[in-house]
């Protein structure tokens, strides 16, 4: 199997340098993705998650700052590496901290440093971001890496563990595309809520597989759990054949090799408040969540539960459920 090339988007580029950015870039084995609209740049990012990104920067031109605070302010992308291309003969007199781009590269004269200056970001994003390649989410080292800094810190935070109910039936009936399919749609209903929350704590990331971690302010908690859990309900049939949307699941084989009937995929979030539980390390958050997960998984289609007990409850306590329609 060869190996895959890295993906890059290129964002509101001048026609004069797009065919040799993009011939550049694919003799460099990148793949290459353009947009311009800016309405819908979190839908593409989220549809084809990019290695990094790069985005024409004018200083005499708004749209450009724009569009970099929008990206690197925001809770699920903001991670990626962004890299920004000026014309030739602009001073590079930028603020970088204001900016908050990862590097700069002035066009045309640097064309041949492209490639080469892209990959590098690449490397570094995957050395220090551990992101995840299906989604392009922060992944479990950055995940715990933030959970982590958090709890140092003395910050109250609520951790929301997302995991998927009857997943693996369905990709053994529908196959790995399918399933993948499933999971970036998880990752954009995951991010567009986050991004609607508008909260700079909100954080999200992808452990693998079918979990997710949200660390939230605790006032919001209520409000994004239960929309992940009816925007969840309201787009994964979308996903399955329409007979079996009729039947209302699918016949699929379980772990112990039985086959059984299996509901339409929902939607299962454990809650673990920091003020409440008290933990001060993330193995004590990851195994309350754990324990409350076993709870929401209980209730039928997509719920969610919070973890009302205290720091010496026992797991026979485990939770609470909460209201989703």
């Amino acid at each position: 199997m060869s190996e895959r090339r890295p993906r890059v988007l290129l964002f509101h580029l001048p026609e004069e340098f797009s065919a040799s950015l993009r011939e550049k870039l694919a003799d460099g084995g990148f793949e290459v993705i353009f947009g311009d609209d800016h309405a819908a740049l979190f839908e593409w990012i989220a549809q084809h998650p990019p290695d990094c990104m790069a985005c024409w920067y004018d200083p005499e031109d708004p749209r450009g700052r724009t569009i970099i605070e929008s990206i690197k302010s925001d809770a699920a992308y903001g991670h990626l590496p962004l890299l920004l291309f000026m014309r030739s003969g602009d001073p590079p007199r930028v603020d970088w901290e204001q900016l908050r781009a990862d590097d700069y590269l002035v066009l045309p004269r640097d064309m041949d440093e492209v490639a080469a200056r892209l990959r590098l970001c690449v490397i570094r994003s995957a050395r220090d971001i551990n992101a995840n390649p299906l989604t392009g989410l922060p992944g479990n080292l950055t995940i715990i890496r933030e959970a982590e800094r958090r709890l140092r810190g003395g910050q109250r935070f609520a951790m929301a563990y997302v995991d998927l109910d009857h997943f693996k039936p369905y990709n053994d009936k529908y196959g790995f595309n399918r399933g993948d399919e499933v999971l970036r749609m998880t990752a954009r209903v995951l991010a567009n809520v986050v991004r609607r929350a508008g909260h700079p704590d909100a954080w999200l990331g992808h452990v693998g597989g079918d979990d997710f971690i949200l660390l939230l302010p605790p006032e919001l908690t209520s409000r994004v759990c239960t929309e992940i859990c009816e925007y969840f309900d309201l787009v994964v049939p979308d996903f399955y054949d329409p007979e079996d949307v009729a039947r209302g699941g699918i016949e699929s084989v379980d772990r112990q090799g039985n086959r059984r009937f299996f509901p339409v995929m929902g939607c299962s979030i454990a809650v673990v408040d920091t003020g409440i539980c008290g933990a001060t390390h993330i193995a004590e958050l990851s195994a309350r969540a754990a324990e409350v997960k076993k709870a929401a998984k209980k209730l039928p289609g997509s719920a969610w539960v919070m973890d009302r007990r205290g720091p010496a409850s026992t797991p026979s306590d485990a939770g609470s459920a909460n209201g989703c329609p």
